[in-house]
Formats: structure tokens, C-alpha cells, sequence
């Protein structure tokens, strides 16, 4: 069987391997994999009235979209290329994303 939540899940796929079982623990691993496709897929879908009834706008959504992916690529670089430990390099990812945000708000 192909195993795509051991690749999406990582470490998370293997607890529930221990807690459940290796049947049901595929199983399940799999429907949390399924269940993250299907919600990604419903709010693509209904961008339009998230955007219009959540009372947050375009600029807002936006802002925190930019947020999460510098913080996402800066800790990829500090613990995968350059071997810092996880806490530290979610630290510096985040410090310097929100760093970077304060320069470009205030000086601009």
C-alpha cells in the first residue's frame, strides 16, 4: 500500500501508527490527510465568501498568507540547510518575518 500520510504527516504518522495499529493507523493517517485535501479544496472554493463574511479583508488576508510562507522558507533554511535546531530555527523564522513586517509597515 502507498503510504502518502507517512510522507504529508512525518513523525505524526508514525504516533499514530504506535497508538493504533499499522491497519487502522494507516487508515487514519490517511482520512486526516483526506479530510486536509477536502477542507484546502472547500476553502478555495468559497475564497469569495470567506473573504466577504469573515469582516477581514484582501490586505489582511494577505498580510498573514505572507507571514506564514516567509516563516514556512526561513525555517526550511535554518534547520534543513543550515542544521540549526527546530525551536532556534522557528525562533529566528519568526523574529525576522516579523522584523521584516515592521520595516516595510513603518517605513514605508
Amino acid at each position: 500500500m502507498i503510504d502518502v500520510a507517512s510522507l504529508v504527516l512525518a513523525d505524526f504518522q508514525d504516533t499514530i501508527v504506535a497508538a493504533f495499529g499499522s491497519s487502522l493507523g494507516w487508515i487514519v493517517g490517511h482520512a486526516i490527510v483526506l479530510l486536509l485535501v477536502l477542507s484546502t479544496f472547500w476553502a478555495i472554493q468559497n475564497r469569495h465568501h470567506i473573504l466577504n463574511e469573515s469582516g477581514w479583508s484582501y490586505s489582511n488576508l494577505m498580510d498573514i498568507s505572507v507571514i506564514f510562507l516567509l516563516t514556512a522558507v526561513q525555517y526550511l533554511v535554518y534547520a534543513n540547510i543550515l542544521n540549526f535546531p527546530e525551536e532556534a530555527s522557528f525562533g529566528l523564522a519568526l523574529f525576522w518575518t516579523m522584523a521584516l513586517r515592521w520595516h516595510i509597515l513603518v517605513l514605508e
